[in-house]
């Protein structure tokens, strides 16, 4: 069976950057700043009407993009939390689109399940190539949305933002071609690309490989311009392609912090350009990818995003205090779900936020720095890598980095189709 995970630069790094160094000073408690602005959550039911209710009234709805984070991709809690914020943004009928960090070209299929009921949802997740969307948990989030969509007369609608797989937007582009010379060249890149599994699995082709995948490549191209004129899906598909080929080019592909800012700049690109006119949306991607600043590995998408909207994008950091993750645990040779989320000590934002007594709540990251005016603050908090990660803590100004936080103390591996039984 082969699994497919997405090559996210700045969390791969986490695999073999060590911690950096600790601020020597001691931060102060938080716990009182907190109970004082906190929105209080129920744990035992967190999608639930009584939650959905109050989140209603708690968000700041003056966004034209809100990014909805998780620290990690294999977390239970995370994806009800998100399927209880998309209910309570919904009321809104200029909220129309989901984005998911996943390729472009596969997400689309999605939307004809729900849409046509066309293929089967296990397959079409399969197709992502990112085992953190093969669960329960998400099944429910799609079904959910849709079911929502039905019930206010208006649909909500899917995209994906990322370009790391060439599969789908090649099939697309053979579907639409309109000679057969043209879609034999098309199925023949897919034939290379799958004989080429652990490269696009690494994003490491060499240079001969990569170079004669790109002049193929860009003779079939040039023979679809006449179709992508035409064709909406083709256009998208080309430029999936041409992102995922730039992405992969072994000039930066080689070195981690430049392939890290590609690919973030892209997926920023990618969600203007689903933007319309009077619509809102909301994004679904990794904390490290949606926050407004620069991560300690790469600028991230949310940082392109506000630069380009300002108050136009927003940012929901998703967090926890301990617990478990699912992920490839390489010991085990499998997927498990009982990965350890590591309690974190005084210099951790996730040590302080625990100590408030309560399970589940949100806060304002403005609130809370005026509240902490002068004091000083920890340094560092969770970036869960996809795989297994020994460093789970990294440099970083939870306050400055999110508008706001949804902090969850205990959560649990999600519940993945590929857990042993």
């Amino acid at each position: 069976m082969n699994l497919y995970q997405p090559f996210c630069i700045a969390l791969f790094l986490s695999l073999v950057t060590p911690a950096l160094a600790q601020d020597s000073s001691k931060p102060a408690g938080m716990a009182a700043p907190l109970k004082s602005i906190a929105v209080k959550l129920d744990s035992a039911d967190l999608a639930g009407k009584a939650n959905v209710a109050t989140m209603r009234k708690a968000l700041d709805r003056q966004f034209k993009v809100l990014g909805i984070g998780e620290q990690s991709h294999g977390t239970s809690e995370f994806f009800t939390a998100r399927l209880m914020l998309i209910e309570a943004l919904a009321d809104d009928p200029a909220f129309t689109k989901i984005g998911l960090e996943a390729p472009m070209a596969e997400v689309q299929q999605l939307n004809a399940f729900l849409q046509q009921g066309r293929g089967d949802l296990q397959e079409i997740l399969k197709s992502f190539r990112l085992y953190g969307y093969e669960c329960a948990e998400f099944v429910h989030l799609v079904e959910q949305v849709n079911r929502i969509g039905k019930a206010r007369g208006k649909a909500i609608r899917f995209f994906g933002f990322d370009m790391q797989s060439p599969f789908q937007s090649l099939q697309n582009m053979a579907d639409a071609a309109a000679t057969k010379d043209v879609a034999d060249s098309l199925k023949a890149l897919q034939q290379s690309y799958g004989m080429l599994n652990n490269e696009i699995y690494n994003h490491m082709f060499t240079q001969a490989d990569f170079a004669e995948l790109e002049a193929s490549s860009n003779r079939v191209l040039a023979r679809l311009e006449a179709t992508a004129s035409k064709n909406a899906l083709v256009r998208k598909s080309m430029r999936n392609y041409r992102q995922f080929l730039l992405l992969n080019d072994p000039v930066h592909a080689h070195s981690g912090a430049a392939q890290a800012v590609v690919r973030d700049s892209l997926m920023a690109e990618n969600v203007l350009a689903e933007m319309e006119p009077g619509s809102k949306m909301a994004i679904l991607a990794h904390n490290g990818h949606l926050q407004r600043t620069p991560n300690v590995f790469s600028k991230s998408a949310g940082l392109f995003l506000a630069q380009k909207l300002g108050a136009g994008y927003q940012c929901i950091g998703i967090t926890t205090s301990y617990g478990f993750y699912t992920t490839y645990n390489p010991t085990a040779g499998r997927i498990t779900d009982q990965n350890e989320v590591v309690a974190g000590d005084a210099a951790t934002f996730e040590h302080h936020l625990s100590a408030l007594d309560q399970p589940v709540f949100f806060f304002r990251t403005a609130r809370l720095r005026s509240q902490m005016q002068g004091k000083s603050l920890p340094r560092r908090y969770r970036l869960l890598v996809y795989g297994l990660a020994d460093n789970q803590f990294f440099d970083g100004n939870l306050l400055d980095d999110f508008d706001a936080v949804l902090h969850i103390r205990h959560t649990s591996g999600n519940r993945s189709f590929y857990l042993s039984q």
